[in-house]
């Protein structure tokens, strides 16, 4: 709880300082953590420094991602098209709907440290330009400021870059500076600081979660082979020491071959339980994670009672990874038990639902009603709005 607090107080420092000093204080916080004067240059990242970026990706590399960029792209424009963006029914009268429109900013976070990920550009941007957003910028730690990182970018259409990470960077898109403006919405993965940051300014500007460390639970039969399990456990754990791993298998014999190929410290951050198929189902739904990988030959029986999830990887042809990085859906999820009530990035995400009212004089018998109830409230011009167009 101690750390927890001190966590808290030391963000809101530095958003205090961000809001007050700008840039200066974005600078400041960029030599102090980063080690990296940019005062002279700023922390915006311009097109030719881009272009240069683009030119020393390998070829393989490019194709990997274009192919990435093209699936998401065309996952979240069908998930579009199957949006009614505008409905309204008519009784008596009264006509009331609903329509969708997009967030017109948007603010992507792009988290870097032990590794970089242009598969994060992919999966926050895309959704958004899916859903028509006008304006994505980009932030990521200098750290993360690879080759790749800036083709995604440039693949995306992205035309705002900045160097900038952690505290600073969610401070920044939140309120602005004279380099950055502000975004109305921020989203994207990050560490405990990033995630106290989006939490304290969560209110001024939209967020989409706060994501906590990667997890997924393993649903295993007899049937898989044994290396598959192994592999997807060690993918899931090598995102950093604080990820999660669940095993949930019917054969103690499996088991066993697992444990076996597993190295010794995969055991600190797994949890292995022997139980049924039904069991484990019923135990998928209270962790609710982030990833389930149904590694079972019967996998479609155990479909339509999975309730808390944020994506269902299904067979033994399907890895976690996958999803990561190419299958088409945002790899952008709930963590933390958040799939019990909340949902992984999509074009659903950055659009905005806004309903609509008509009413006619046709509804007198509504006007007398809304001004009975006004009246019961003691809300006396309530009252009279209604009563005057009778």
């Amino acid at each position: 709880m101690n750390n927890i607090k001190q966590i808290n107080n030391y963000v809101s420092g530095i958003i205090e300082d961000i809001k007050k000093n700008g840039d200066r204080a974005i600078f400041k916080y960029l030599k102090r953590f980063d080690g990296i004067d940019l005062s002279e240059k700023g922390y915006k990242v311009y097109q030719k420094v881009i272009d240069d970026a683009v030119d020393q990706v390998p070829k393989f590399l490019k194709n990997a991602i274009r192919s990435s960029y093209s699936n998401v792209l065309k996952y979240h424009k069908y998930e579009y098209s199957q949006i009614k963006k505008i409905w309204k029914y008519e009784k008596d009268g009264l006509k009331v709907g609903q329509f969708h429109t997009p967030i017109e900013s948007v603010g992507i976070y792009v988290p870097g440290g032990r590794f970089t990920y242009p598969s994060t550009v992919i999966m926050t941007a895309v959704p958004a330009i899916a859903a028509g957003v006008k304006r994505i910028v980009m932030v990521t730690p200098p750290k993360n400021m690879s080759s790749a990182v800036l083709f995604a970018a440039k693949l995306c259409g992205i035309e705002e870059v900045y160097c900038v990470g952690g505290v600073m960077a969610v401070a920044a898109l939140a309120y602005g500076t004279k380099t950055l403006n502000k975004v109305n919405m921020i989203v994207g993965p990050g560490n405990a600081y990033v995630n106290e940051a989006k939490r304290q300014v969560f209110g001024y500007v939209g967020i989409d979660s706060l994501a906590g460390p990667s997890e997924v639970a393993i649903v295993a039969d007899e049937d898989v082979p044994a290396n598959y399990v192994v592999a997807d456990i060690m993918a899931q754990l090598e995102h950093d020491p604080m990820a999660r791993a669940y095993l949930l298998c019917k054969s103690e014999n499996k088991i066993s071959e697992i444990k076996k190929l597993l190295p010794k410290e995969a055991f600190k951050q797994l949890k292995i339980e022997f139980c049924s198929l039904d069991e484990a189902i019923e135990k998928v739904n209270d962790i609710a994670p982030e990833h389930l990988e149904l590694l079972v030959k019967n996998y479609k029986a155990l479909l339509k009672n999975i309730r808390n999830v944020g994506a269902v990887f299904a067979g033994y042809q399907t890895p976690t990874a996958s999803g990561d990085y190419w299958a088409g859906p945002s790899h952008v999820l709930p963590t933390n038990r958040s799939a019990k009530f909340s949902s992984g990035v999509s074009v659903m995400t950055f659009l905005k639902r806004s309903t609509y009212i008509e009413m006619s004089k046709k509804n007198k018998k509504a006007y007398k009603t809304i001004a009975t109830f006004a009246q019961s409230e003691g809300m006396q011009y309530h009252k009279k709005s209604s009563e005057i167009r009778i």
